[in-house]
C-alpha cells in the first residue's frame, strides 16, 4: 500500500477536511485509512491554502467545502510541492507526490 511506501521515506500523512470529526471517524473505518483525519470546521486552513471553492471557483454551490489537494511541506514547513484540482472526482498522482517527498529526503 502506499502509505507504508510514504513511512518508508519518513513522511508524515495526514488527511484534513471540512467535515466534522465523527464523519471522519466513519469515513476511515470504512475505507480503513491508516493515517490521522484532521477536521478543519471552522475552515481556517481551507482559507489559509486557498483550496476553498468559491463563487469563482463554485463547486454546486458548496462554498467553503475544500477543494481535493496535496501539499508536501519539508521538515521547517515550506511548502515544496503542491496539487490542486477543481474536480473532485481526479485523484493526485500518487508517483509524482513521492518523488516530492523523495527529493526532500535526499536532497
Amino acid at each position: 500500500m502506499n502509505y507504508e511506501r510514504f513511512q518508508a521515506l519518513g513522511a508524515s500523512v495526514l488527511g484534513l477536511c471540512v467535515e466534522s470529526d465523527r464523519a471522519h471517524t466513519a469515513f476511515a473505518r470504512h475505507l480503513g485509512v491508516q493515517f490521522p483525519l484532521l477536521s478543519d470546521f471552522n475552515r481556517e486552513v481551507v482559507q489559509q491554502f486557498g483550496i476553498a471553492y468559491t463563487p469563482e471557483v463554485p463547486f454546486s454551490g458548496f462554498w467553503g467545502m475544500s477543494r481535493r489537494s496535496v501539499f508536501v511541506a519539508d521538515r521547517d514547513g515550506v511548502i515544496r510541492y503542491a496539487w490542486i484540482t477543481d474536480d473532485p472526482l481526479v485523484a493526485p498522482d500518487t508517483e509524482a507526490v513521492l518523488r516530492a517527498v523523495e527529493g526532500l529526503a535526499t536532497g
